[in-house]
């Protein structure tokens, strides 16, 4: 038992009461619980998975040891093994208790169970979306960032550890979250402000003390006073000053790493396909990611207007595509930008539309169908196969506000041309758009080849899907969330019978796919209605739409309306000069029948046509002129603000001293930053000399400046007039050499710190 004993305290040092405090006290105390409480109420509010409640516990918890761990004497190797096994067993412990029902053993089994159906699907390569493994991933970083940054600050006394964790955490959240959580990242700044500034105060004291100086009795409520005042003055100035548009420059620089980033966040995706987030905003949003089920918030204000071709009437506006179906909602995984797409399909004509845009969709533009280039510095995001797009985007994103024409190659095939495409798709097309998690009820495959299976094209199995769809379903808007771990698609069949326009979208894709016919969801908006004072259609928020696109070799993307408020998309039976069956467009997505070149040429893009591709010739002047040069004048104003600000405050230090107190004040402080600050222990003449050999240039003056200092302070009959204006020449030829260090110590300073 003795020997028991000695081995637990050697690997568990105990813990020393005496020294067992929260450094700062109990005012820092709330504040820094506030920092790592913020995280997992982030987290919580961006309602990515329903059992987030008890990551508060989690975080609390890991300050409580992390703070006890560090007032220990534990080498940080054990400290840092103890909080891995601690933390895994209180992760663990709660999300247990987190799931509704049963006894606590019966839990345990029930969390056991999702997580090795996580892994199966993980490891089988397939789109895991069992959410429970997410639920232990956000613990595990929630203690994570709470134990380490309380025991540094409990051990090293260093607050940046903690601040610089959890803020990480919370900033990648509010990046990703489909919510906004501004308020969040307001709140942790206010209060790491004020947590620096009274640990700097703390830091003081401690240092006064080792030194033997009593400050005055107001000193530490000065400091905390300043410090709050700062505070208020960056929150301030973060809200009210103009927003710096350097995503553009961000872009280019981490252009290296976009393939890598890419192939991280597939991975991500495949493995957290079940977990998404709610709408971004209340209205209508375009995201990356949707979620089934959840019900927006339609007004009646008018989004954009559009110029219509004649002929042209009934087409709707594409804002994004989904391809990746999660088993809860739909994501867009084909991402990469490229200036340049070449939709070559036969069965297309070139039109232009012109939209003018009110309501801001951040950089989105619309367009009709398959986008060719806009009139606006723009981009497409598209993956491996160049012939299509997954939106258009403007590259400034002002420029997608206000009126712009977009160039795009609409559909013109017939129901016999698009009967006659053969079902044999590229790979690329394939691997993208047949995808369907493993989680998928078996019902909802049986019902796909109920009703469609023995139909002989794949035009006619989309049809009668569409048709099925329609007449079965009733359209309806009030949105209904499916049951927790109910894939919506199948609720929608089975159960609800009728809801919003993306449930109908997300059955007819994932039932085309199941039947081996490459399908996608898409977002924007329909028509609108026209209206004859402007000759202009006009599009609303409650316009807003989902619709569905099939993959037809040589066709393209065409475009199928299951939903039962909307009009089917107008298709003739038979087209004049459509390609004739065995001809070359079954061949590849990419060939064209010749009948369709001898009549559609003239629409398609070639490198020498001056229409279309030949102003992606001059790609880089047409992105020089649209270059916004407002951010660049934002960025100036607020440096000369922050040179003001400074300025102003340096001299307000001084105010009401006599100019000579007032130069020799200002010597010490701008000597110290600029690496040169005097020692207590020194005296004005012995200062003066070794700032002289620090910077030589400014021996003599300082000299000049020390000597009237010593009279003025310390001689009866004080300096003299002329002395006292020597100093102050003396001064502002010492502050004009000092200015100039300053630019080469704070570049110094930041190569430290990044390096």
């Amino acid at each position: 038992m003795p020997r028991l004993r000695a081995v637990a305290k050697s690997l568990f040092p105990p813990i020393d009461g005496g020294r067992l405090r929260f450094r700062g006290g109990l005012v820092a105390l709330p504040l820094f619980l506030g920092i790592n409480l913020l995280y997992p109420l982030s987290l919580q509010q961006a309602d990515w998975v329903a059992t987030s409640e008890h990551l508060t516990y989690v975080a609390a918890l890991a300050v409580l040891f992390g703070t006890i761990a560090g007032n220990g004497r534990m080498d940080i190797r054990r400290a840092g093994l103890l909080g891995a096994a601690l933390g895994t067993f209180v992760v663990m412990l709660l999300t247990i208790y987190a799931d509704s029902g049963g006894t606590l053993r019966e839990r345990a089994v029930i969390v056991a169970t999702h997580v090795n159906n996580w892994l199966t699907q993980a490891v089988a390569g397939e789109a895991a979306t069992d959410p429970t493994a997410f639920v232990l991933f956000l613990g595990a970083s929630v203690w994570a960032a709470s134990y380490l940054g309380s025991f540094a600050l409990a051990r090293e006394h260093r607050v940046w550890d903690a601040i610089l964790l959890c803020g990480f955490c919370l900033v990648v959240n509010v990046s990703l979250a489909l919510t906004s959580l501004l308020f969040d990242l307001i709140v942790f700044t206010l209060c790491t402000l004020v947590l620096l500034t009274r640990l700097h105060i703390v830091g003081l004291q401690e240092r006064w003390r080792r030194q033997n100086i009593q400050p005055a009795g107001e000193m530490d409520w000065r400091v905390l006073r300043g410090g709050l005042t700062w505070t208020a003055v960056l929150v301030i100035m973060a809200l009210v000053t103009p927003r710096v548009g350097a995503a553009e420059a961000m872009s280019t620089a981490l252009t290296t790493f976009e393939g890598p980033y890419h192939v991280v966040e597939a991975e991500w995706q495949r493995f957290f396909a079940g977990v998404s987030g709610p709408s971004r905003l209340r209205g209508v949003s375009f995201t990356d990611a949707i979620r089934l089920g959840l019900a927006p918030n339609l007004g009646d204000r008018t989004v954009f207007t559009v110029d219509v071709p004649e002929g042209q009437a009934g087409r709707f506006w594409r804002a994004v595509t989904y391809d990746f179906y999660t088993g809860a909602g739909w994501k867009t995984t084909e991402t990469d930008k490229a200036d340049r797409v070449v939709p070559a399909y036969g069965g297309r004509e070139k039109v232009d539309f012109v939209f003018d845009v009110q309501v801001s969709h951040g950089n989105l533009l619309f367009s009709a169908n398959e986008a060719s280039k806009a009139s606006v510095a723009h981009q497409f995001q598209t993956g491996d196969d160049r012939n299509y797009s997954t939106s258009l985007r403007a590259v400034n994103r002002h420029q997608a506000v206000g009126p712009y024409q977009v160039t795009s190659f609409v559909s013109t095939a017939d129901k016999a041309a698009l009967r006659r495409s053969p079902q044999s798709y590229p790979a690329y097309v394939k691997q993208k758009y047949l995808q369907l998690p493993s989680s998928l009820p078996q019902r909802v495959k049986d019902k796909a080849r109920q009703v469609a299976a023995d139909q002989l094209t794949a035009y006619d199995k989309a049809e009668t899907i569409e048709s099925w769809l329609r007449t079965t379903y009733r359209y309806s808007t009030v949105v209904k969330t499916p049951p927790a771990g109910r894939d919506p698609v199948d609720y929608f069949l089975f159960d609800l019978k009728e809801d919003f326009c993306e449930y109908f979208a997300s059955s007819m894709v994932v039932m085309l796919r199941e039947l081996g016919i490459p399908a996608r969801l898409v977002e924007g908006y329909t028509t609108g209605s026209f209206d004859p004072t402007i000759g202009k259609y006009v599009v609303r928020e409650q316009n807003a739409h989902a619709w569905v696109e099939v993959y037809f070799a040589g066709y393209g993307w065409i475009e199928f309306e299951p939903t039962p408020s909307e009009q089917v998309f107008s298709r003739s039976d038979d087209l004049a000069g459509a390609p004739a069956e065995g001809g070359n467009a079954g061949e590849s997505s990419g060939d064209v029948n010749p009948q369709d070149k001898d009549r559609e040429g003239r629409d398609m893009p070639t490198e020498g046509e001056g229409g279309f591709a030949g102003d992606f010739g001059s790609a880089a002047a047409e992105i020089a002129r649209n270059v916004d040069p407002r951010p660049a004048l934002a960025a100036l104003i607020l440096v000369l603000l922050a040179a003001l600000a400074a300025f102003v405050r340096f001299q307000w230090r001084f105010r009401g001293q006599q100019p000579l107190d007032a130069a020799w004040g200002k010597t010490r402080l701008l000597s110290s930053y600029a690496g040169h600050a005097a020692s207590p222990a020194q005296t004005a003449y012995e200062y003066a000399a070794s700032l002289g050999r620090a910077v030589p240039e400014i021996g003599d003056p300082a000299k000049t400046l020390a000597h009237a200092r010593v009279l003025d302070r310390y001689a009866p009959a004080g300096a003299s007039d002329d002395q006292r204006e020597e100093a102050v020449l003396a001064w502002q030829r010492i502050a004009r050499v000092l200015l100039s260090m300053l630019p080469q110590r704070v570049a110094a300073r930041l190569s430290r710190l990044f390096r």
